[in-house]
């Protein structure tokens, strides 16, 4: 799927804003996996752009925040 994203980055914007529209109604067991694909996608686009890291630099404080204020206790003391 990040490849898909990736090939895409033209639609960067689309693709990040549809990333935080299925993060935001997803379960919260499932918002670690959203957090992956994220990740995966800024680590393999830097080599071709800088288009998703724009995108995702304006939602990824808002779930990362969502995470830590509504997730389970889990992983919080590492």
């Amino acid at each position: 799927l990040s490849h898909w994203c990736i090939f895409h980055r033209k639609k960067a914007k689309l693709v990040v804003e549809t990333w935080e529209k299925q993060f935001n109604s997803s379960e919260k067991e499932q918002r670690i996996s959203f957090l992956y694909l994220a990740n995966d996608i800024l680590q393999n686009s830097r080599r071709k752009g800088f288009e998703f890291v724009g995108e995702f630099w304006k939602v990824l404080p808002a779930a990362l925040k969502a995470v830590l204020e509504n997730g389970d206790d889990r992983g919080k003391n590492i």
